[in-house]
């Protein structure tokens, strides 16, 4: 028994379809795998990697994601990213680099408070 499996966003990028021995998906609050059999659930998809095992034996397919949500209803699986492939690994870095600059900007702030 397969899961058929498809991963989508809104832009096309880091898309993939076919079957699968077995997911795991990224969630706000952990890690979700699904095995053939799962019980249909519906969840918010979080920051992180999602990754397929592929029944014909290739490599693992690692998918990067970010927002959204995944179905699994039946044996199929749909991850519906709000970005995915490089456009979620450039929000991760965006993300990155914006709270970067705002701690260097309240470091000075609170090392001054523990000077005076």
């Amino acid at each position: 028994m397969a899961l058929s499996v498809e991963v989508v966003s809104r832009s096309g990028a880091g898309s993939w379809a076919g079957q699968a021995e077995r997911v795991s998906v990224p969630l706000l609050d952990g890690e979700m795998g699904v095995l053939p059999g799962r019980s249909p659930v519906l969840a918010l998809l979080g920051r992180g990697k999602v990754r397929i095992k592929p029944v014909d034996g290739a490599a693992e397919v690692t998918l990067v994601v970010n927002g959204g949500f995944c179905s699994v209803d039946h044996d199929a699986v749909t991850v519906a990213a709000d970005l995915s492939g490089e456009e979620a690994q450039a929000a991760e870095v965006i993300g990155a680099e914006e709270l970067l600059a705002e701690a260097q900007v309240l470091m000075p702030l609170s090392a001054q408070g523990l000077e005076d």
